[in-house]
């Protein structure tokens, strides 16, 4: 009986010290018995935060205490604050649901902007995959080529709403005193740099990260010059360009651009419900970090064309805070100094029609592969609201692509989402 008990005892006592220390973890308890975290997504399947999104979800798991699985749900709407309501006000609050937000959200509550049924302050910041920079360019061709230029000479750019290509311009004009005039109308940033390639205008405001993947060969090839970076800080890439920052020539003009570049420090933000008990938010984001430094997230992130600078959840967490607390006539003056005060101009546009047979249908339908007849792929998105598609004359489902159809697709560029899908 005694050697019984002895070899129990010994048993015990050689139980792995990480085994046990787990058994004994509140917050592996229970990831082990709500082993699945439901990650909420601000934008339709197939965009850049759905991307950053799913990356995260392949990966981060493995780094929470129980190791839960991730399931991604696209809850699209009003420039991603149905996603931000849903999260603060109906989510469960007990670390089984994050989100990513766009990173305007944030915001949106601070300035006094309508539509968010949300405290900023008050929900959990997990961390963002990215720390924005924006750029504006010039084509080469064009008189302004640099920003000493660009307050001499005007510089024509494309817009597409209410976005970075239309506001990052509007507020350099107000506050450092360029001469940006813009072309509104466009569908998408893509939609401008190939207008930018057509002479329809002359330059463009947008993501640097989006930007130098996406028309990589205009950096390599010096086919624009680059005018300033508006960011808190510059990009490591981006040295000898001009800060926006930089420019300002007085504190609170100085203070302003600090308030509006604040969001491009959470480019792609992840965050959870208020409410969450403490080690659990801890947990989350301890394992956000661990996720960027993991060797197979990096190399899924380097394939898939994602750049990553981290910003950690403390980290943004303090920041919200402290904008949260920003005077209430500083905002005021942001949000007059976030008016464009130029004409009104918007492209006449026709949106190019291409034909071809479905080679691949991806992600259930949110994508197809077109070979066109002169033998070249051609990607359309497709959004399950804004799309219009038609099947054989009727209307369709995305469910019901499939490999082999013959379709005219309406998009304004290769992996764009089209506005008309019409398959037989």
């Amino acid at each position: 009986m005694k050697s019984s008990v002895l070899l129990a005892l010994c048993g015990t006592l050689a139980m792995p010290v990480a085994a046990f220390a787990q058994a004994k973890d509140p917050v592996a308890e229970f990831y082990t018995k709500n082993n699945q975290i439901r990650l909420i997504v601000s934008s339709d399947a197939g965009g850049g935060y759905d991307g950053y999104a799913r990356l995260l979800a392949r990966h981060m798991g493995k780094h929470i205490p129980g190791n839960p699985t991730f399931v991604v749900q696209n809850m699209p709407g009003a420039g991603g604050l149905i996603a931000a309501n849903f999260l603060y006000n109906a989510a469960p609050k007990d670390g089984t649901a994050l989100g990513q937000v766009q990173r305007l959200v944030p915001f949106v509550q601070i300035l006094g902007e309508p539509g968010a049924q949300f405290e900023t302050a008050k929900f959990n910041w997990i961390g963002s995959l990215a720390s924005e920079v924006e750029v504006c360019v010039s084509w080469n061709t064009a008189a302004v080529k640099t920003v000493e230029d660009l307050k001499k000479t005007e510089l024509i750019v494309g817009g597409s709403g209410p976005n970075d290509t239309e506001a990052v311009p509007a507020i350099l004009n107000n506050i450092l005193g360029t001469k940006f005039k813009i072309i509104s109308g466009y569908p998408s940033s893509t939609a401008v740099t190939l207008a930018v390639e057509r002479g329809e205008v002359n330059g463009i405001c947008s993501s640097y990260s989006s930007l130098s993947t996406r028309n990589a060969y205009w950096f390599k090839d010096k086919k624009i010059n680059l005018l300033l970076q508006s960011a808190t800080k510059k990009h490591r890439d981006l040295p000898n360009v001009p800060l926006a920052l930089d420019l300002a020539t007085n504190a609170e003009d100085k203070a302003l651009l600090e308030l509006n570049d604040a969001r491009l420090s959470t480019g792609r933000p992840f965050v959870a419900p208020p409410g969450i008990p403490a080690e659990r938010v801890k947990a989350l984001r301890d394992a956000f970090m661990a996720t960027v430094k993991d060797k197979d997230f990096l190399a899924d992130a380097e394939k898939s064309k994602h750049e990553i600078e981290a910003v950690s959840g403390q980290d943004m967490q303090a920041l919200l805070e402290r904008v949260s607390k920003t005077p209430k006539a500083l905002i005021d003056r942001l949000a007059d100094a976030q008016k464009y005060k130029g004409p009104t101009i918007t492209a006449k546009l026709e949106t190019p029609k291409v034909e071809g047979a479905i080679s691949e249908v991806k992600d259930e339908g949110r994508a197809i592969v077109l070979k066109l007849k002169d033998g070249k792929d051609f990607t359309a998105k497709i959004s399950g609201s804004r799309t219009k598609l038609q099947i054989a004359g009727q209307k369709g489902d995305r469910g019901a692509l499939k490999v082999g159809q013959a379709c005219v697709v309406e998009s304004p560029a290769s992996g764009e989402e089209a506005s008309v899908i019409d398959c037989k």
